[in-house]
């Protein structure tokens, strides 16, 4: 991919992969707080976003997903 003379625009998104104690399931962080959090997960085929204090989870994986964008 030739981009000289085109202006680039890179920016990332991170996905925080999480366990959810309670529900002994696994779902992503959709907000993450100082001391809770909301997290989105899906049980029985329902999909569920609640808030749980930071100490109910714990984050198992970091995915961080790179975009660049060509600018003509």
């Amino acid at each position: 991919m030739n981009l000289k003379g085109c202006q680039v625009k890179e920016y990332y998104d991170i996905v925080n992969v999480v366990f959810i104690h309670s529900e002994r399931l696994y779902g992503t962080v959709e907000s993450l707080g100082l001391y809770a959090s909301k997290i989105k997960y899906q049980k029985d085929g329902i999909e569920y976003e609640e808030v749980f204090d930071n100490e109910e989870f714990t984050v198992m994986e970091e995915i961080v997903f790179e975009h660049v964008e060509e600018e003509n």
